[in-house]
């Protein structure tokens, strides 16, 4: 079986230019149970419907999902996209679903 592609997150600069890029290709079973909740919590709301608790969770799950990269809130705050933000949430769980679901091909 072949590895999946790794999630990426990239942080960028003031002039919109890639300072740092953090990539996990292990992710954790547990990290599955929290993307799940926050894909489903997220996923039915717009960006301009999410509350602050929204944003904090989603943090708190990126700094879990690259933990030991050297992030920190306030990098993720200043520094992040939030299409790639979400895209790390949907990753996992797209990745745990192809995994599941035994009607899809096999990666090759």
């Amino acid at each position: 079986m072949s590895q999946p592609a790794p999630l990426t997150l990239h942080l960028y600069n003031e002039n919109n230019e890639i300072t740092k890029t953090c990539t996990r290709t292990f992710v954790p079973w547990k990290m599955l149970k929290k993307g799940v909740r926050l894909h489903k919590q997220l996923g039915s709301k717009s960006p301009e419907e999410y509350e602050e608790t929204d944003i904090d969770e989603l943090t708190g799950y990126i700094m879990s999902v690259f933990d030991g990269q050297d992030l920190t809130i306030e990098m993720l705050d200043e520094q992040s996209d939030i299409t790639e933000m979400i895209t790390v949430i949907r990753s996992v769980v797209n990745r745990a679903r192809g995994i599941m679901d035994p009607t899809l091909p096999p990666k090759a």
